[in-house]
């Protein structure tokens, strides 16, 4: 298509939507993204992982998006394959299914056998797949230049987060980085007896074509299979997260979308599946992150407070007393709550809405761990309901935090702080007798910041100024009365014309103050 053509397209698509001033409703923004093709459903289900960029309801809306599409023709799919394997469809496999098996906006996935017996999936992708949708992120790309598709105050530059998008998909369509994907899954869990993942064929793999082995199981949250099958739920449910917080915390390396589809049981283990989507979390973020798990156990405000400061990026001027008033209100909703209490994915929400608002933006890998635990967490909820993450996570805190934390350096923090209270304590008596002297001599000054006033402030001047109005109105309807009852100046159909005036300005201005109230105190 003509990039002109293009542009307009998705630009008139949009407006079609309802776009306004960068907003339209999650619905409508769902459609938009559907009407516009594979491109842009597959943008709608990457930002779906993003709740830093998005809010809640469109998270919801866009994890909704379907990406089935037309199978290709076989013709096609077969050429494709011979490309890339270098030989006729027949001598490399011994069977082929020529209907897919799922047909994406990416790719479509055929069962096949080797030579050697062994059943396969191969995952095939799309012909110019590639190109149209580097081509549409190239449009975007333009796009923001021409204007912003996000609200003004969004903590989020739209730029990045199309760049950030075009990188995501150029990983995602290369299938050389998904088989690398599932070999570093491999190794991290091989001791890990109840987990298996597929292996890759690596002579029929390229970056266009992914052979794996086909693992039949029955999918996670089909929980009357399961249960027909003898299969212990609660069992399953430990296991499934004990290995996923152990992905998270001693890997640095996890699937990032753990949903139902690409969690299987066969033979007893726990088959994950689909590795487009991992998360990495280097050293350095682990530290991080551990940091706030313990200030979170240790109920330390403050170094609640720095942790989210070491973790976020600035997007903008940060007001520390006010992050620290922020993450005060989400510590008071848990100080009663005992450490296994905590709803950890909730709690993590809650950190990064706060650091939305305070003009920090949380790295990729953090919201794809947030994504993550959150869905890891709904699908042990079906398993069991009674299992919280956080009583696998808690054993983990204890044994690689709280234990390999330097108390040294710790007792060696509370035996200054006892000398500086020493040393300083003496003077406490004096300072309070300035204290006191000053209060007696009426010198004594008190400085109040007040915070959220300004809302009040300003519904109070509207009242006031409604009150003075009608008070006007009022005014004129007396002094109209009292003109005609004097009957004086000129006069319509007998009427003092003055007085006449005076009811019908006293009518308008009364009926748009009427209209003014009705509007925005909706009564």
């Amino acid at each position: 298509m003509n990039e002109k053509k293009r542009i307009k397209e998705i630009i008139s698509v949009f407006v079609k939507h309802g776009i306004k001033k960068g907003i339209m409703n999650p619905e409508n923004a769902r459609a938009a993204l559907e009407e516009l093709g594979p491109t842009f459903v597959k943008i709608g289900q990457i930002l779906s992982t993003r709740p830093d960029i998005l809010p809640d309801e469109y998270i919801a809306e866009f994890e909704k998006l379907q990406d089935g599409v037309k199978p290709e023709k076989y013709e096609d799919i077969k050429n494709i394959v011979e490309k890339e394997l270098g030989d006729s469809i027949e001598n490399i496999f011994s069977d082929f299914k020529k209907y897919p098996i799922a047909s994406a906006s990416m790719a479509q996935v055929h069962l096949a056998c080797t030579k050697n017996g062994e059943e396969v999936v191969v995952k095939i992708q799309r012909p110019y797949v590639k190109e149209t949708m580097l081509s549409d992120i190239d449009l975007l790309k333009r796009l923001t230049r021409i204007g912003k598709l996000v609200p003004q105050k969004s903590v989020v530059d739209f730029k990045e987060v199309v760049d950030e998008i075009g990188k995501t998909m150029e990983k995602e369509l290369d299938f050389l980085n998904e088989a690398k994907n599932i070999e570093t899954f491999y190794q991290n869990n091989k001791k890990i007896q109840y987990v298996v993942c597929p292996k890759v064929y690596k002579e029929y793999t390229t970056s266009n074509l992914l052979t794996m082995e086909y693992i039949k199981g029955i999918k996670i949250n089909n929980i009357d299979a399961l249960k027909n099958e003898g299969y212990p739920l609660k069992d399953i449910a430990k296991k499934l997260m004990s290995n996923y917080v152990k992905q998270i915390f001693k890997d640095g390396f996890f699937h990032a979308d753990p949903h139902p589809g690409n969690l299987l049981i066969h033979d007893k283990k726990i088959a994950y599946i689909d590795f487009g989507m991992m998360g990495v979390l280097d050293k350095s973020t682990r530290n991080k992150l551990n940091d706030l798990l313990y200030a979170a156990a240790t109920r330390d405000i403050e170094a609640l407070t720095q942790a989210v400061l070491r973790m976020g990026i600035k997007k903008g001027k940060v007001n520390i007393r006010n992050l620290y008033s922020d993450i005060e209100e989400v510590y008071n909703k848990y100080v009663r709550e005992s450490l296994q209490n905590i709803d950890l994915p909730q709690f993590v929400d809650e950190m990064f809405q706060v650091s939305k608002k305070n003009n920090l933006a949380m790295p990729n890998n953090m919201t794809l761990f947030l994504k993550g635990i959150m869905t890891i967490e709904g699908v042990v909820a079906k398993l069991d309901p009674d299992m919280s993450m956080m009583e696998v996570a808690v054993p983990y805190i204890r044994e690689h935090i709280l234990l390999k934390k330097n108390y040294k350096q710790d007792i060696i923090d509370q035996i200054e702080n006892i000398y500086q209270l020493s040393k300083y304590g003496l003077k406490i008596p004096i300072k309070t007798l300035e204290l006191m002297n000053s209060a007696l001599a009426g010198k004594l000054k008190v400085q109040i910041e007040h915070k959220n006033l300004e809302e009040s402030i300003h519904q109070l001047n509207k009242m006031t100024n409604r009150i003075v109005f009608s008070l006007i109105i009022s005014s004129i309807v007396v002094g109209s009365s009292l003109v005609i009852n004097a009957n004086v100046g000129p006069k319509i159909y007998g009427m003092s014309f003055f007085g006449l005036v005076g009811y019908l300005s006293a009518a308008v201005m009364g009926l748009w103050l009427l209209i003014l109230i009705l509007r925005n105190e909706k009564m």
